[in-house]
């Protein structure tokens, strides 16, 4: 799914965003059965908007980009957990059993 992006780092993470006004980013736990269902649902979403970006790091890999993104955006770190940023801010974010693709669905309508 050309999408569906990994960004590691602050790096990568602007210049996955470079130009987009809005796009979502999925915070994974890859040991985390929770997080598991959480990415299905994400997929599932990403699935079926191929025009909207959507950008995911695995926490337990990009620790640090994980704090960042904590410290830029002022909301508590949590996994998983997932954000829909409008120019570069949030206004939407969930975590764990609240990100359904169906929330994502009702937020976008």
């Amino acid at each position: 799914m050309e999408n569906l992006v990994r960004v590691q780092d602050l790096d990568s993470l602007k210049q996955a965003t470079s130009g987009t006004e809005h796009y979502w980013l999925f915070k994974h736990s890859s040991t985390c059965p929770v997080s598991a269902a959480a990415w299905n649902e994400f997929n599932e979403y990403c699935s079926l908007h191929p025009n909207q970006l959507f950008l995911f790091l695995v926490v337990q890999e990009d620790r640090e980009l994980s704090n960042n993104i904590e410290a830029l955006t002022q909301i508590k770190h949590e996994s998983p957990q997932l954000f829909h940023f409008s120019n570069q801010s949030v206004d939407w974010h969930a975590s764990h059993g609240d990100i359904t693709s169906k929330a994502m669905q009702e937020f976008i309508a």
